[in-house]
């Protein structure tokens, strides 16, 4: 099967269960703001100097990969878990305790995780949208709070550059 099929043509796109919306959906506005994050977080990923941040990117690729066939569905709370990023979020403040306003830059690989953090953010705004014409996992909800605060610290550590 060829990725041109055409039968996008006229605005409209299927979903996982074959459900035909228009392109401007809600929960294709969600799963295209996914698609973006995880390409910033392959550019971030390609930039990271710290291994702990390479591996942790790609966990979360893996899970932003299961995310659209978890929106309204129970199985978000086994196969994705934010309470293990609130566990490394936690981890890491400890490392790099805050001491003020951050301005984006210091670097290649925290500017590029910054930019990722924000499309997150627009991520988890899009999620709310779609929330409030049909219910999405609550546990998808949560990880998509803490994955922007995640990436935020992520940056953090890249700012600091040496192996933890």
């Amino acid at each position: 099967m060829s990725i041109s099929t055409g039968l996008g043509d006229d605005g409209s796109t299927e979903l996982f269960l074959g459900t035909s919306v228009p392109k401007d959906h809600p929960q294709v506005e969600f799963i295209g703001v996914l698609d973006e994050l995880n390409s910033f977080l392959g550019d971030a990923k390609a930039a990271a100097h710290l291994e702990r941040t390479k591996t942790l990117i790609e966990s979360v690729q893996r899970d932003l990969f299961a995310a659209p066939g978890l929106l309204g569905s129970s199985k978000a709370e086994t196969a994705i878990d934010p309470e293990w990023l609130t566990a490394l979020i936690h981890e890491i403040e400890e490392q790099y305790p805050m001491r003020g306003f951050i301005i984006p830059g210091k670097n290649p690989a925290s500017a590029k995780l910054d930019i990722a953090r924000t499309v997150c953010r627009r991520a988890e705004r899009r999620l709310v949208t779609l929330n409030r014409q049909e219910p999405v996992s609550p546990h998808l909800l949560r990880y998509m709070n803490r994955l922007s605060d995640l990436l935020f610290m992520l940056a953090r550590s890249e700012e600091h550059g040496e192996e933890e």
